[in-house]
């Protein structure tokens, strides 16, 4: 009864010893990449010698076989992830001299920034417009690529000071657009460079000072920053942890990007990067023939020569999904594209300049694409194959199970969780693959096996909502599958299916199994109950001390947070109700005095609603384009957990 001992020594002492080491010490890091590889094949070859089933029991061996074809994939999706883990490259040194240089030289080169944009609302362009403009860079032209042909927004542009450019059809969606501003631009300006944003995408003022730089190496084609975002996602806002656990693409942007940097294989991401001209024309332009242009663009660069550069800095943040529909639009459009760039001459399999290395770490992200979306689903319906309809997939007991699976599973958690500083976590970014993989798995297979695509379609931004919501298509199938896995596993206990159960695999392992699967069902079904989304505009964490006037008086003071529309002062309760329904004038770095409206004064906190029209501009400025956060940038595990188990069960 012991076979759970090996695992659980590793795990302590993994949780004893890495967190006094630093990630990128590659001595210790390699070390624990090759003892994940040690116990990996410890357990597979185990898992393929000993757990399949017999040939007489064809449809416990059928799908038994898929269920091992997916844990090899996966497998290989791991063993490319440690591959890519053994190097990593950090840019930010080079990035404080390119910013240091940029400020010495007066023959910086031009820069064209392009914002595509399709039906987004004014609110939402409007940041990133304002946010482009204010680019502390002293050779740059601001393009809006209107691909809705909207009058009013030429009529925007042309208030603003902006480039507004459409055109006659929607061809290439993104890509197309891009393209064609890729022409008329080189008319206009000739820029040597092409800076991309998303149309909810804002930069920061020294994106360029930082990236400019890098190009002085001309093998460099392109240079990404990560993606940041100013609002919590579903999970961070349903489950209320936007204060402690940071977005699911933190472990893709912190951890591998730097990683892939090292092979020179960092991707292009769609927004929030800097390209040579010369390159993109080099490669035909921005590429359309899958709908996911980014990482083709990223092929293509590699194969004709070029690299690209990874700047792991927080340059940039934008919106991210709000709604779990939305989400899921967004990830299946990734995952198609990525099955897209199997068949695309270019691709891993295409004839092509590609090395073996770059090959393998390309298909991988097409092979995560199929397999975990997969695995997930599989992995809640597989316990019940066993209860319902007798089938075993595994022929094994539970002592030698975890005798097996545990040393390896918490070996490769632990090295996770640790070079992403806590950004992978077990169960909370578990459900934002199981959320969305019933949609996403029939949607990349059908893409590998029938070509089948759906059309490009623009995750929708800036949505709001004023009640609760839920998502019943998600309820319904979180809810069918818990009431029949918490059926079994009553029967199970209660004796009424005795006689019943098949003969090949050990009752109490599919119990657990069950019981796994009925935590993250329970937290699929709170997850799918979507709060409301009540404000129009982000609260940014501030700290800053301000200035406040009225009636001939001026106090400083310390301003907490701040948004579009208003903000909140910390001060001594005396004071604030002194100021209770008055008219007063607000100084902050980085705007005009602001005229604003006290609207609630009570206990240490002064509330401030703007009144400012003509101080709008500056005030989007100054909140989002500065170094302010409205979400966590570094997660906290532990106050996460706990606000999981609070919000969903009452526990603290």
């Amino acid at each position: 009864m012991l076979y759970w001992l090996p695992g659980a020594a590793l795990l302590a002492g993994a949780l004893l010893l890495l967190p006094t080491i630093s990630p990128t010490n590659m001595l210790v890091r390699r070390g624990m990449i090759l003892l994940v590889l040690l116990l990996s094949i410890r357990y597979f070859w185990w898992r393929i010698t000993q757990t399949i089933p017999s040939i007489d029991k064809p449809l416990d061996m059928t799908f038994g076989l898929i269920f091992l074809g997916l844990e090899l994939m996966l497998a290989f999706s791991t063993f490319m992830c440690l591959l890519t883990f053994w190097r990593h490259r950090d840019n930010r040194p080079q990035a404080e001299r390119n910013e240091a240089e940029s400020h010495t030289r007066a023959d910086m080169p031009a820069v064209d920034v392009f914002i595509p944009t399709y039906n987004e609302s004014w609110e939402v362009l409007e940041r990133s417009i304002l946010g482009a403009k204010a680019l502390d860079y002293p050779h740059f032209k601001v393009w809006v690529l209107d691909d809705t042909r909207r009058d009013w927004l030429r009529e925007k542009c042309a208030e603003i000071g902006v480039r507004y450019l459409s055109r006659p059809d929607n061809k290439g969606a993104k890509a197309g657009n891009l393209n064609h501003a890729l022409n008329i631009s080189k008319q206009e300006t000739g820029a040597p460079f092409i800076m991309v944003l998303d149309a909810d995408f804002v930069p920061k003022r020294n994106f360029l000072r930082r990236t400019v730089g890098f190009f002085t190496d001309q093998r460099v084609a392109l240079v990404q920053t990560p993606q940041f975002f100013f609002n919590p996602n579903m999970l961070q806002h349903n489950f209320m942890l936007s204060e402690s656990w940071v977005d699911e693409q933190r472990f893709f942007f912190d951890t591998l990007q730097p990683a892939k940097d090292g092979w020179d294989v960092s991707y292009c991401c769609g927004t929030s990067f800097i390209a040579r001209r010369a390159a993109i024309e080099a490669v035909g332009g921005y590429p359309t023939e899958t709908i996911t242009e980014d990482i083709l663009l990223s092929f293509k660069l590699i194969d004709a020569g070029y690299i690209s550069r990874y700047l792991n800095e927080k340059l940039s943040t934008g919106l991210a999904p709000e709604t779990i529909n939305e989400y899921i639009k967004q990830r299946s459009r990734w995952g198609i594209g990525a099955i897209q760039s199997l068949f695309v001459q270019v691709g891993p399999f295409g004839r092509n300049n590609l090395k073996p290395v770059q090959r393998l770490l390309f298909l991988e992200t097409a092979n995560y694409w199929l397999s975990l979306p997969t695995f997930c689903l599989f992995s809640l319906i597989a316990p019940l194959l066993y209860w319902y309809a007798g089938i075993a997939i595994l022929h094994a007991e539970l002592a030698a199970y975890s005798y097996h699976f545990i040393p390896a599973f918490f070996a490769s958690t632990a090295l996770f969780v640790w070079v992403s500083s806590g950004r992978i976590v077990p169960i909370l970014t578990d459900l934002t693959e199981f959320i969305c993989a019933s949609r996403v798995a029939p949607a990349v297979w059908s893409a590998l096996l029938f070509r089948k695509v759906q059309p490009f379609r623009v995750t929708g931004k800036g949505l709001l909502s004023t009640s609760v919501e839920v998502n019943w298509p998600v309820f319904t199938e979180a809810a069918t599958l818990f009431v029949f896995t918490a059926v079994a596993v009553v029967g199970f206990h209660t004796h009424l299916v005795d006689g019943y159960l098949p003969d090949g695999g050990d009752p109490t392992l599919y119990v657990f199994w069950s019981c796994w699967n009925l935590l993250i069902l329970a937290l699929l079904l709170l997850l799918a109950i979507e709060r409301p989304r009540m404000r129009r505009e982000e609260r940014f964490l501030i700290n800053e001390d301000v200035r406040l006037s009225w009636d001939g008086q001026s106090i400083t003071t310390h301003m907490a947070d701040m948004s579009v529309s208003g903000a909140r002062l910390n001060m001594a309760p005396e004071q604030a109700m002194q100021l209770r329904d008055r008219a007063v004038i607000l100084e902050t770095s980085g705007c005009p005095p602001i005229q604003a409206q006290v609207t609630d004064a009570g206990g240490r906190h002064v509330h401030l609603r703007f009144d400012a029209p003509e101080q709008h501009a500056s005030i989007v400025t100054k909140l989002y384009t500065g170094p302010y956060d409205s979400v966590a940038r570094r997660a906290n595990i532990v106050t996460a957990l706990r606000g999981v188990l609070r919000n969903a069960f009452g526990i603290d």
